[in-house]
């Protein structure tokens, strides 16, 4: 069984898309060398910022979490996001899902946060 892990951001502004862009890359880069990572893809739309990522278990992906420019960043969403959103499953293959299936989790068991309240 694999981890699989998948974010969205919504900004409040295009204005802060130069500074996801400047965290987003150095994210990349820190997630590209954690350790038990398998995959991971990227999407922009509709102003929102996506992550698909496959881990080899649940606490590899809370160690890239939970350190380094990913752990630096996070507190910064709060005033550049107005919503954001994540959900986590296992499943027995490494091939990453299609964007449609994410999605459609993400509709049912995601967690979402629009910056104020929590939304369910």
């Amino acid at each position: 069984m694999v981890f699989v892990s998948s974010t969205y951001m919504r900004l409040k502004s295009p204005l802060y898309i130069p500074l996801l862009v400047f965290y987003g890359l150095r994210t990349i880069l820190q997630v590209e060398c954690a350790s038990g990572k398998l995959n991971t893809r990227y999407r922009w739309v509709d102003g929102e910022f996506w992550t698909l990522s496959l881990w080899e278990d649940e606490a590899s992906m809370k160690t890239y979490r939970n350190q380094g420019v990913h752990r630096q960043v996070m507190p910064k969403l709060v005033k550049w996001g107005s919503e954001a959103g994540f959900v986590n499953w296992h499943q027995e293959n490494t091939k990453l899902p299609d964007w449609q299936s994410v999605e459609q989790r993400m509709q049912e068991k995601g967690r979402r946060q629009k910056f104020g309240h929590f939304v369910r």
